[in-house]
């Protein structure tokens, strides 16, 4: 009788080794991810065999989304290799999806159950192979990684800012805000850092300022997360009538770190009231920018803001 995932046999070549997953979700899941330090595996609730289990996991996956992610807006990176070493490998199950999707389990545990299937990517010729050190996945179905453990973002490896699905959303399906209203990536990292600056978290310094400098020009889709996050706070929080009385650089870097925290929490008004008190624009962009120097500790960094209208950059 042939194995479930016999329907996922592929070719290995160049295009498919792989090396980066992801975990994409919404600015509310991931900014407690970021509270957190940690993405929390969790019990299966969809329609899952593992839901008669009581295994917890955190999804990954090594798919991207040419047409926008159904499952949000901010994506979490995380090396293949790290996450595999030293863990068993099983069998879940094939879904329905459109495309199917395949589900393999990764666990330090030796598992006996009758849920799932040991399974030896050496051997099986599924979705998941691993040839000459490598590994490679079918990528033409969805991956679906369930990792029985939470993933510290400290072995997190990118961040990036992405577009939602304009057809679907599969946490929240028609009430999805995002899959509304479209949010553009600036749009998203601006609320991000927002979050992050405002509450002085520092687990993704790294990847929110990769390289470590900003040069003069970059090319668009070369932004760090960093940028794009800078200039979605410019463009969300600028569009204030600054004619308040506040001018002194610490009183208005206090107001705008204030207005960060409340737009990092979804309260664009407030954010926006706040810094009403401040006396002009030239005030509130300068107290931006010392509070992302202090942040990163680097008194020199400066901004790149391209133009943009209606949260679009051109």
């Amino acid at each position: 009788m042939p194995a479930e995932w016999d329907q996922f046999k592929f070719q290995i070549g160049d295009g498919n080794e792989l090396t980066t997953v992801r975990h994409v979700a919404h600015v509310p899941a991931a900014r407690r991810i970021v509270e957190d330090k940690r993405l929390k595996a969790g019990l299966v609730y969809d329609n899952s065999k593992l839901n008669e289990s009581r295994i917890s996991v955190a999804w990954v996956s090594a798919n991207t989304w040419s047409l926008g992610s159904i499952y949000g807006t901010v994506e979490f990176q995380f090396a293949w290799s790290d996450l595999v070493a030293g863990q068993n490998i099983y069998w879940v199950e094939a879904t329905d999806y459109r495309p199917k999707a395949y589900r393999l389990l990764l666990s330090s545990r030796n598992i006996q159950s009758r849920l799932i299937v040991p399974y030896d990517p050496t051997k099986h010729e599924g979705p998941l192979r691993l040839k000459d050190g490598k590994y490679y996945w079918n990528s033409w179905y969805t991956s679906e990684f369930m990792i029985e453990d939470d993933l510290l973002l400290d072995r997190c490896t990118g961040l990036k800012f992405i577009e939602h699905h304009s057809d679907y959303c599969r946490p929240f399906g028609a009430e999805c805000e995002d899959r509304k209203s479209q949010p553009s990536s600036f749009q998203t990292g601006g609320r991000m850092l927002a979050f992050i600056l405002g509450n002085g978290l520092h687990d993704l310094d790294q990847h929110l300022r990769p390289s470590g400098i900003e040069p003069e020009f970059t090319p668009l889709l070369e932004f760090t997360p960093l940028q794009v996050g800078y200039s979605g706070i410019v463009e969300a929080l600028g569009k204030v009538n600054l004619a308040g009385h506040i001018r002194r650089d610490s009183n208005c870097q206090n107001i705008v770190r204030s207005s960060l925290i409340s737009y990092g929490a979804g309260k664009l008004k407030l954010a926006r009231d706040l810094l009403a008190l401040i006396s002009s624009e030239v005030a509130f962009r300068s107290a931006l920018v010392d509070i992302v120097r202090d942040h990163f500790n680097d008194p020199t960094w400066e901004p790149f803001v391209p133009v943009v209208n209606d949260g679009i950059p051109f």
